[in-house]
């Protein structure tokens, strides 16, 4: 039998019509681009992300599972422009639809950073702001 180099291979489309794949969602979940399955285009479907942070494959509204690490670390490259896309950040959207971002440096300890990219599905960025949408709604007034 031969092997397959593609077997178990995701990648994603930040900037990918999902559309073309389902014209609904699960509510809660957010459209986040597409998804391809071992690397073939009749494997592809729309990606998607619920409110528990689970990735899944939509098609007309049916949900497939996907490996949650390989979507993981799939984003990540797709994000820091180490594939796909013309360029960094090609059509990335942030995953918790913040706008108006600017770039700012800070300086954590390892395990805050840990935390920081737990919070944020590998994204140490979505991480603190996580981190502090939950802090503000908690109540905290600097």
């Amino acid at each position: 039998m031969a092997a397959h180099d593609n077997r178990g291979r995701l990648s994603v489309d930040l900037a990918g019509n999902w559309r073309l794949y389902s014209s609904t969602i699960p509510a809660g979940s957010r459209a986040l681009g597409t998804v391809s399955r071992d690397g073939t285009q009749s494997e592809t479907g729309a990606l998607i992300v619920t409110q528990a942070g689970i990735y899944s494959q939509c098609n007309a509204g049916t949900l497939r599972s996907l490996p949650q690490s390989k979507v993981v670390a799939t984003l990540a490259a797709a994000r820091a422009g180490t594939s796909g896309g013309a360029g960094r950040g090609q059509g990335a959207r942030a995953e918790d639809g913040a706008t108006n971002m600017r770039r700012v440096n800070i300086t954590i300890d390892g395990a805050h950073d840990d935390i920081a990219r737990q919070l944020g599905g590998g994204d140490r960025s979505l991480g603190i702001r996580r981190a502090l949408a939950h802090a503000a709604r908690s109540g905290y007034k600097p």
